[in-house]
């Protein structure tokens, strides 16, 4: 077989249909978070900047670097993207795509964090705050980790890689698929390689879809009843935006993560339920950026400022080019 033969069409035309919605709220984004001025927002803004960053390099990683295809009901992901054709080494491929998903995971913990410390004034003095730090130490330790470990082990990893490619050849022959270099297959606990890194995979995920959550109950329960109206009135507001970001980041990465980690176990046998969750996954940092755009106040005066600006200059040109010909 063509071992670059892309996914189904619909994936493809799904993916990059929502680029044209996407790319522009990314740069959107982007512009309002450098030139907004608002005092509460100076540190927490770096955060933002670094988080959309992060998710636009991932949706152009995923979507157009790598196009993962898949072939129920085998765990393993055949890479048809501009990598695979330029002939980019398979497991520089997919450490590349692990340590982005380890990445994301981390913008994720400490942009949580860093609205619990805005949401708690005094988070010093709450338990929860230890919980939390030792989540987004543990964060920070399996994404320093994963790169260490993945620069030292890509040599044995590639010959694992193809000692596991040759048993199941074996066992599948007519399956032509199995040959293409451009297949990295993912088997739980078949080695140390991939025993460490589904642990951590699992230990991240697993943190992310408690952690996350956790926190936006425990700072609705303990954001305290004695500041002034204006403060309550910002809290409400933050907690509004975390809320929603929370169930953005639940259904559109935890879920689609979940679902690959029960994929590893007990297979699948729907190609499309997992072209689905590559969606989800991908796209997840698009639907957080419009939503914090919409629910993050500086910025959505920022933006609507900077469209009636843009409307009023548009008008007075046409007024101006009709006195003119006038």
């Amino acid at each position: 077989m063509d071992c670059l033969q892309p996914p189904p069409t619909i994936f493809r035309i799904l993916t990059h249909s929502i680029h044209v919605l996407s790319v522009p709220a990314y740069f959107i984004a982007l512009i309002s978070l450098i030139f907004v001025k608002s005092k509460v927002f100076t540190t927490y803004r770096f955060f933002l900047i670094w988080h959309v960053i992060e998710n636009l390099c991932f949706e152009v990683y995923a979507s157009f670097l790598i196009v993962p295809t898949v072939h129920p009901p085998f765990t393993l992901i055949r890479t048809t993207g501009l990598l695979s054709q330029f002939g980019i080494s398979q497991m520089f491929q997919f450490y590349a795509f692990a340590t982005a998903i380890e990445f994301n995971g981390l913008s994720v913990s400490e942009m949580f964090y860093f609205r619990y410390k805005a949401g708690l004034l005094n988070y010093r003095e709450h338990r929860f705050t230890y919980y939390l730090r030792t989540f987004v130490y543990l964060t920070r330790f399996i994404a320093i980790f994963n790169i260490c470990f993945c620069i030292f082990t890509i040599h044995d990893a590639s010959e694992f890689q193809q000692n596991h490619k040759t048993v199941i050849f074996h066992n599948n022959p007519s399956l032509s698929f199995l040959n293409c270099s451009n297949l990295y297959l993912v088997i739980p606990f078949a080695d140390y390689v991939s025993s460490i890194i589904l642990t951590t995979w699992i230990v991240q995920t697993a943190s992310l879809i408690a952690s996350v959550p956790g926190t936006v109950v425990y700072i609705s329960h303990n954001v305290p009843k004695s500041i002034s109206a204006a403060t309550w009135k910002i809290q409400q507001q933050l907690l509004l935006s975390l809320i929603i970001q929370t169930a953005i980041h639940e259904i559109m990465l935890g879920i689609p993560n979940a679902m690959f980690i029960y994929a590893l176990f007990f297979g699948f046998t729907n190609e499309y339920i997992a072209y689905s969750s590559f969606v989800c996954l991908t796209y997840h940092g698009f639907v957080s950026t419009f939503a914090m755009i919409v629910f993050t106040r500086p910025l959505r005066e920022y933006v609507l400022s900077a469209m009636k600006i843009r409307k009023a200059s548009i008008g007075t040109g046409i007024v101006t080019s009709s006195k003119t010909t006038g």
